[in-house]
């Protein structure tokens, strides 16, 4: 865009990169206590503000980028299927609404990469490639058909082409983006977001590794133990798959599912109510009453009675009828 006619577009819409941040910010996910914590307005906003601000001088869609959507949780006492249902439904909608509301305020609009990252750390999770890719084409499909202005799909398939084994892409990865796991063990020491991930990671591994048929005969001592080991793994995969992300979408706003402190150059995003911060629609099942929709363990909603709902002939989410 011409100097001139950007001059002039800020000049019209002088406020316009803090009303789209604002719209961001409104589902913003942070950690325990940060909601709290007083800090310096630019210091919070100003990296957002200024990739803002470069697509805005270009004319272009704001885009951002979200490490989400892996595969289901392999433990059917969380999730139902191996399968998308209501609950990624339900998130996709949620973010196609936030592209929709800043192309209301700013008409380029804005698109969202979804960089998958269930091939990262698949085998550490004990989910199946071939789930990681069912899911994935489903997802794909879903998006095909009702968003395909507004999403794409980007996962390390699409990055490491041409290599079919899965524990290679893998090693790639590592070898190229990964961090030395004593470091990584320093910083969840140290750092409090690395700290809180580690924890909630754990806490997830030891739901999943409980409701495993290959670990019945494991004490919660021994689950646990497999969990804090595995919570490493996975926590250094995911910020290789980071690093990785950090060069492919440099430009790009970076989402995040995780909660994320106030001044961070990751904004953490709801995608749907939960009863817990770190829950999400591929760990949970969807049930829905008079307040709404919930992501909740699979057999909560179980132990409520609630009805079973099918669409296209597969289970969706659960209708709470006694709340």
């Amino acid at each position: 865009m011409p100097a001139n006619a950007t001059k002039a577009l800020i000049n019209e819409f002088p406020n316009v990169a803090e009303k789209i941040l604002e719209l961001i910010f409104e589902r913003r996910r942070l950690l325990p206590d940060e909601a709290s914590i007083s800090v310096d307005e630019s210091a919070e906003t100003s990296h957002h503000i200024e990739k803002i601000n470069n697509f805005i001088r270009e004319q272009k869609p704001i885009h951002m980028i979200l490490p989400a959507f892996p595969a289901k949780s392999p433990n059917r006492k969380k999730t139902l299927d191996i399968y998308p249902d209501k609950g990624e439904e339900l998130a996709l909608e949620r973010l196609e609404r936030l592209c929709r509301n800043i192309q209301k305020i700013y008409s380029p609009g804005a698109k969202l990469t979804i960089c998958s990252d269930g091939r990262v750390f698949a085998e550490v999770v004990n989910i199946p490639d071939k789930h990681v890719t069912e899911y994935k084409y489903d997802l794909i499909n879903r998006i095909a058909s009702n968003y395909p202005e507004t999403f794409d799909f980007f996962d390390l398939d699409d990055f490491y082409t041409g290599i079919s084994n899965y524990d290679i892409l893998r090693e790639e990865l590592m070898i190229e983006f990964g961090e030395p796991l004593r470091d990584l063990k320093e910083r969840c020491k140290t750092e409090k977001p690395a700290a809180e991930m580690y924890k909630g990671i754990c806490r997830f591994l030891v739901e999943d590794f409980s409701g495993l048929e290959e670990f019945e005969g494991y004490s919660k001592t021994q689950i646990l133990n497999m969990a804090r080991v595995n919570a490493y793994r996975v926590i250094q995969r995911s910020n290789a798959w980071t690093r990785l992300l950090a060069q492919k979408f440099e430009k790009s706003i970076r989402l995040s599912i995780h909660p994320q402190p106030k001044v961070s150059e990751k904004i953490g995003i709801y995608l749907l109510e939960a009863d817990n911060v770190w829950r999400t629609p591929w760990h949970s099942v969807v049930i829905h009453n008079a307040n709404g929709y919930t992501l909740v363990p699979r057999h909560i909603a179980e132990s409520k009675n609630a009805l079973l709902v099918f669409e296209n002939g597969r289970p969706s989410h659960f209708k709470d009828t006694h709340a």
